[in-house]
Formats: C-alpha cells, sequence, structure tokens
C-alpha cells in the first residue's frame, strides 16, 4: 500500500511542476517581421477570422489559423472568436456559399504556417509568445490571451 501511495505522491507532483512551469503562458497575435502591420484590435481580429474585410493601407488583411495545437486551438476559439468549434465551423461553411468570400485557410504544420505568413505581410496568425520569441522571421502584435 505504500508503494501506491509513493506512486501517487509522485503523479501529483509532477503535475503540480508542470502547471507551475506553464504559468506565464501567452498566445500572441503575429505578423511577418517585413510586415507594416503594427496593432489590430480585437474587434476588428473578430472580424478578419469570421470571414468579414478587414483593410490596413487599403490592403485586405487575411487570418491564418494555427490548428497544430488543440490547446492553442480552443484559447483561439475562446479568445477571439467566441464560439465553441462547432459553431465556428458551421459559420465558416456558410462564407462561400452566402458571401463569396474564402474561408480563412488553416495549417496544422508550424512550419507551412510560417511559410504562408511570410508571402503575405498583410496577413496574421497567433502562436504561443515563446515560439514567436525564437523566431526572427515573426512580429508580435500584441498579447491575445495570458495564463493566470
Amino acid at each position: 500500500m505504500s508503494s501506491v501511495r509513493v506512486i501517487l505522491l509522485c503523479c501529483i507532483s509532477m503535475m503540480l511542476s508542470m502547471d507551475l512551469a506553464a504559468t506565464d503562458r501567452e498566445v500572441v497575435l503575429v505578423a511577418a517581421s517585413t510586415s507594416p502591420l503594427n496593432n489590430i484590435d480585437s474587434l476588428e481580429l473578430r472580424k478578419i477570422y469570421l470571414g468579414f474585410i478587414v483593410k490596413q493601407d487599403e490592403k485586405v488583411v487575411k487570418g491564418l489559423r494555427n490548428t497544430e495545437d488543440e490547446t492553442l486551438n480552443s484559447i483561439f476559439l475562446q479568445t477571439v472568436v467566441a464560439m465553441s468549434e462547432k459553431s465556428y465551423r458551421r459559420r465558416l461553411l456558410f462564407l462561400p456559399l452566402r458571401h463569396g468570400i474564402p474561408r480563412p485557410l488553416e495549417y496544422n504544420e508550424f512550419e507551412n504556417l510560417l511559410k504562408a505568413l511570410s508571402t503575405n505581410p498583410y496577413s496574421v496568425t497567433y502562436m504561443w509568445k515563446d515560439d514567436a520569441v525564437r523566431l526572427s522571421k515573426v512580429k508580435i502584435l500584441r498579447v491575445l490571451w495570458q495564463q493566470n
């Protein structure tokens, strides 16, 4: 019985240490380092990902979805579009049908996302801040979410 307790204590302490390590996680909005974009407010960002046309410098800003990380995707759905996955998917299905607007492109591989981001200076995406900080190809526009 004592070995079971030891294993349980080890598991609990590992879980607690993982929580402590992740306490300063942040999700940031990024653009290519060469992008002329400086900031996009919350309403404009929501419009971009809901299929509305948002322009800066007379250019259309495109939102690229980062679907590689399930936790990151959940944070995006909660903080940016304020919708459940099901509602957001339904909304995206109607964009081409009703308005002729293509859906935001989704990338489930980080390298492909970075390539797409670098090809259009008026595109934005979201990622973990620690990933953005170590990349010279992107610049951080703003913090979207911060773990308390």
